[in-house]
């Protein structure tokens, strides 16, 4: 039932023309409007806005991590910044842990700022946390270090073993975790590969449940080639056989890991890669420089901010086509029409 009236609501917007909340205006028509597009609870954290770069580490040791954090060695600066300030603070709230990972990059010598996006308009001070009370759990984990290719990198497999740590020990379940890694021990992370890991993951995704991704490689940025990208770019994941299968676009990401999840639902990613600010295209958004963090402080700014391009247009014909065709056909169905709003097959 609640698919169903999320379906016809987002199909009569479309018929009747779609007004988006004006700049400014009512924050809780937004927050209404958003909630039916997005009705799950999705956040992001990424290491950088979506113009500046992430680095990969030579050598973590130099953050100081405890021993049992992971294998060391190289690995990429949000990562290892988000393990060493949870090490310290394990229940921090948003706010904090934000603003621990921006001091541990700040006093490495990186001038990348995290960012928080998210689907609902989250309490900046309340507690952070990555699972739900209870309920069943699934996490995905991803590195590529493009093994022999130009622009290699060293520590995203580190990356991974070091997050799938830290995530079972919060509590998800082991045998209900893919880790797709260039290693030659696991599976490939290849376009097709990443897309179906990521169908994996939202497949059957029920209210109460708790969902976790993890992204370490490198993340680009293409020419946007729909209109739909305010600053005409499309950020990207790059897969390892990117030259021949090409980069995956956000409008496909957001397509596959955010627009099937119903309400109940959470979803916690960590993007660890380049121009991954708003990857996920979400409608709230809050970039973590000193400024906008003593707002937060202070009073001024208690929740995450309206991102205020956020694309309404595309966010309802992807959810309006899915829903329609999910009535129709299933989840398959449903999925196939996502691709085909983006002009896909």
């Amino acid at each position: 039932r609640p698919a169903r009236q999320r379906s016809m609501t987002l199909l009569s917007w479309q018929r009747e023309g779609f007004k988006p909340p004006a700049q400014g205006g009512d924050n809780e028509e937004f927050k209404e409007k958003a909630a039916k597009i997005l009705p799950a609870e999705i956040r992001m954290f990424s290491g950088c806005r979506d113009e500046q770069t992430s680095a990969d580490v030579s050598n973590t040791s130099s953050f100081g991590l405890p021993a049992d954090c992971g294998p060391g060695g190289a690995g990429g600066a949000c990562t290892n910044a988000m393990m060493l300030s949870l090490s310290k603070k394990p229940n921090p709230s948003w706010i904090e842990l934000l603003d621990d990972m921006r001091d541990v990059l700040g006093e490495k010598g990186f001038s990348q700022i995290p960012q928080l996006s998210s689907s609902r308009e989250v309490l900046l001070k309340s507690e952070f946390h990555l699972k739900q009370e209870s309920g069943p759990t699934k996490a995905l984990f991803i590195g590529i270090n493009y093994v022999g290719q130009q622009g290699e990198l060293r520590g995203c497999h580190n990356d991974v073993i070091q997050m799938k740590q830290f995530v079972t020990k919060a509590g998800y379940d082991e045998e209900k975790m893919k880790v797709l890694m260039d290693d030659g021990e696991h599976e490939e992370p290849t376009h097709a590969n990443i897309i179906e890991a990521i169908r994996w993951l939202t497949h059957g995704a029920k209210p109460g449940e708790s969902l976790f991704m993890h992204y370490s490689g490198h993340g680009g940025r293409l020419p946007d080639d729909n209109g739909d990208e305010a600053d005409g770019y499309d950020e990207t994941v790059v897969p390892v056989d990117y030259q021949s299968a090409d980069q995956i676009r956000d409008d496909v990401i957001f397509k596959e890991l955010c627009a099937p999840l119903p309400k109940g639902c959470l979803l916690t990613v960590v993007m660890d890669c380049c121009h991954s600010g708003t990857v996920l295209d979400l409608p709230f958004s809050f970039s973590c420089g000193e400024d906008s963090s003593q707002k937060v402080h202070n009073g001024t700014m208690p929740h995450m901010p309206i991102n205020a391009n956020f694309n309404w247009e595309k966010a309802i014909k992807v959810a309006s086509a899915m829903f329609k065709a999910y009535q129709r056909g299933g989840m398959q169905a449903a999925l196939t029409a996502g691709m085909r709003s983006f002009g896909q097959k």
